[in-house]
C-alpha cells in the first residue's frame, strides 16, 4: 500500500528545532541525527564517544549538499547518574528552549555475567530506563521553554 512513498520518507523543514539524541553514533540514533539534521534541526548528539561523535559530523557534512549542517556534541554516559546530572545542569545552564528529546541509548547484553554500575543499579536497567527518566525530568525546564515539546523513548 505504501510502495509509492519514498524511502526513506524526507522531513519537513525543521529549521526553528532543538533536538537532543542519546546515543547518536550508531543504528536509529545515528541515522536520527543524520536526517534531523538534513531537514535544518540544531541536533545535540549526547554520546559517550565524542570522538566517534565528531568523525560522523564531519562525514554527514562532506558529502550534504545543503545548508552546513547545524550539530553539536556533548558528552553523556548513561552509565553514570553524575554525568547524567552534569549533562542537563550545562544544558539547561544555557537557558533555550528544547523542542525534542529522543532517549534512545541503550545496551543489550544477552548471555553476559550481570553487572552493576557505580551507581548500584544493574546496566541495563540503569541505560535504558533509569537514566533516560531522570535526564527528561531534569530537562523539563528547557523542554517547558520548548513547548509544545516531545519526549520520544526508543528502548527494546
Amino acid at each position: 500500500m505504501a510502495s509509492h512513498l519514498q524511502n526513506p520518507l524526507p522531513l519537513p523543514p525543521l529549521n526553528d528545532l532543538t533536538c537532543i539524541v542519546t546515543g547518536s553514533t550508531s543504528g536509529i540514533g545515528q541515522e536520527m541525527a543524520r536526517q534531523l539534521a538534513e531537514a535544518g534541526a540544531h541536533v545535540v548528539m549526547a554520546v559517550r564517544n565524542p570522538k566517534a561523535a565528531h568523525e560522523l559530523i564531519n562525514q554527514w557534512s562532506a558529502s550534504w549538499r545543503g545548508l552546513p549542517l547545524n550539530i553539536e556534541v556533548m558528552e553523556l554516559d548513561l552509565l553514570s547518574l553524575d554525568s547524567v546530572v552534569a549533562f542537563a545542569n550545562s544544558w539547561n545552564a544555557r537557558l533555550g528552549p528544547l523542542h525534542v528529546l529522543i532517549n534512545n541509548a541503550g545496551i543489550f547484553s544477552i548471555g553476559e555475567p550481570q553487572k552493576f554500575s557505580k551507581n548500584g543499579y544493574e546496566e541495563h536497567m540503569q541505560v535504558n530506563h533509569l537514566a533516560p527518566a531522570l535526564l527528561s525530568v531534569l530537562l523539563l525546564p528547557s523542554l517547558i521553554r520548548g513547548s509544545p515539546s516531545r519526549i520520544i523513548n526508543v528502548n527494546s
